[in-house]
């Protein structure tokens, strides 16, 4: 039933491997099989730093390569709150309470607006940073951020294609986020000592326009080699 869910959503998404709309823009799905994709956040606070780590990563990024800051760009990415790994097992379920992950289990950053690039174009193989405007939706609060990321096209044909099908665009994208922002607190007389106001998030990941049977066949390959697909 998933693969079929699959299959239909990709190729609403997509319209087959080499589809693009007539002015040249293209979607590339964020959901890697092998669950190499990667959200992160660290907090920094006088006792010590906290980091969580998730593999559970999914989204779409769409654009016009020829016009990066057109109406056509957008991007969505979303996280499941309770993936999230912070090295100890006993703090990862105080993390998701906090972070409301039992009411709203997904956060979401949606891009609002290019507001700058260092080119307007994306070649192939050559990177471009961005400084942009989105929303951030966590615990059912959404709030604007501001997002410096780097983005990387890198077209099939090369080695990497072997393992993985499609064009690809690699994104990495920084923000911070204000916890009291989002209703997230930091009471009583230890908490402030061990846990930053502030959260640094930081996105990687390689998102590809592989046709709906091409990513299947990829994550038919994930289940052989790792018993299962990223879920």
């Amino acid at each position: 039933m998933r693969r079929l869910l699959f299959l239909f959503l990709s190729a609403w998404t997509f319209g087959g491997a080499e589809a693009a709309a007539p002015d040249g823009t293209r979607t590339f799905r964020i959901d890697d099989a092998w669950g190499r994709d990667t959200v992160e956040f660290r907090t920094t606070a006088p006792l010590e730093d906290i980091v969580g780590v998730t593999n559970d990563v999914t989204g779409d990024l769409t654009a016009d390569a020829r016009n990066l800051t057109g109406p056509s760009t957008a991007a969505h990415v979303r996280v499941k709150l309770s993936s999230l790994k912070t090295g100890i097992g006993a703090r990862d379920g105080h993390v998701a309470k906090a972070l409301g992950a039992d009411q709203n289990p997904i956060a979401t950053f949606t891009l609002e607006k290019i507001r700058s690039a260092s080119a307007r174009s994306l070649e192939p193989n050559v990177p471009v940073d961005v400084v942009a405007e989105g929303t951030f939706d966590l615990k059912g609060v959404r709030k604007p951020v501001t997002v410096s990321a780097r983005l990387t096209s890198i077209p099939k044909g090369g080695p990497f294609s072997q393992m993985r099908p499609g064009n690809f665009v690699k994104l990495v994208a920084h923000f911070d986020v204000a916890l009291a922002d989002f209703g997230i607190a930091r009471t009583g007389p230890v908490l402030p000592l061990q846990v930053g106001e502030t959260a640094h998030v930081t996105v990687t990941v390689l998102a590809s326009d592989a046709s709906p049977e091409e990513a299947e066949t990829y994550r038919q390959g994930a289940a052989k080699y790792l018993g299962k697909a990223r879920e």
